[in-house]
């Protein structure tokens, strides 16, 4: 993570960083998602979500799952920005394989909202500009690593960074206006994706979000007006994400986080029995 006076705060002009212990946080209600479970929030225009978090081994994950993602988004009214490090299970990328501990790589994807098409990948080098040793990258299970995920609304571009990885833009040039930003795990290709995760025996860990223990020097989101902030500030509302069978209430819960810790920045995801 970034911390206080570092790249997070420099580039969105933060005024202010809070976590949840000035003021009241507002919480919504739930989220639901056929291949996401995480956190999510609304009620403000963000322009920057960053996290750290530890690269668990894809390959416990195996009986489950066939794929394992790691995430930060950006949405707006037409679009979803993606970036995020994954790896599959195990050589077929199908749950029930055999355990593999895959290298991570890193893509960064944008969607249609609208069509739920892609718009640009980086793994399919539809990006116009994309350096060459981006795609090169991997990443060992183990590794602690940070996701940053920038929009500047002057140039509306976007600005995806990774562990190591160069520097590099991309702008659709519709001045999207950023009402809702995640952080979670994923299981699908896609937000969209009808994900086959098996229900495990026991409630199993797949990875853990958040900032460094202690004072509030670091932050998750920062909006359009300088403030920055966890998942839990006061400056808009956070919501989990549960992915569920049905991607909607009425499913089988599969996978979600519990709740907040450390002023309402850390959060743990699980699969649910």
């Amino acid at each position: 993570m970034v911390k206080r006076g570092g790249l997070l705060l420099a580039l969105i002009g933060a005024a202010v960083i809070s976590t949840a212990g000035g003021a009241a946080a507002s919480t919504g209600g739930p989220a639901y998602s056929k291949e996401q479970a995480g956190y999510s929030v609304t009620g403000a225009r963000f322009k920057q979500v960053e996290i750290n978090f530890r690269l668990p081994d894809a390959g416990k994950f195996a009986a489950d799952a066939g794929q394992v993602g790691l995430s930060v988004q950006l949405w707006s009214k037409h679009l979803v920005v993606d970036l995020r490090l994954a790896a599959c299970t195990d050589a077929s990328c199908q749950a029930g394989g055999k355990p593999a501990d895959r290298e991570y790589r890193l893509d960064f994807t944008v969607y249609s909202r609208d069509t739920r098409g892609v718009l640009c990948s980086t793994a399919a080098n539809t990006c116009p500009g994309v350096p060459a040793s981006w795609n090169r990258l991997r990443y060992h299970s183990g590794r602690k690593v940070s996701l940053v995920l920038i929009y500047d609304p002057s140039t509306q571009y976007f600005f995806p960074y990774g562990p190591g990885s160069p520097n590099w833009g991309y702008t659709r040039d519709t001045s999207p206006v950023i009402t809702q930003s995640r952080i979670g795990v994923e299981f699908g290709a896609t937000p969209w994706t009808v994900t086959p995760v098996k229900l495990p025996a026991h409630r199993t860990a797949v990875a853990t979000f958040g900032v460094s223990a202690g004072p509030a020097r670091e932050a998750e989101f920062g909006t359009y007006s300088g403030r920055a902030g966890c998942v839990s500030a006061p400056w808009y509302s956070h919501h989990r994400v549960q992915l569920t069978s049905t991607g909607s209430a009425a499913g089988r819960l599969t996978a979600g986080p519990l709740g907040l810790s450390n002023l309402g920045c850390n959060f743990t995801v699980y699969l649910r029995p």
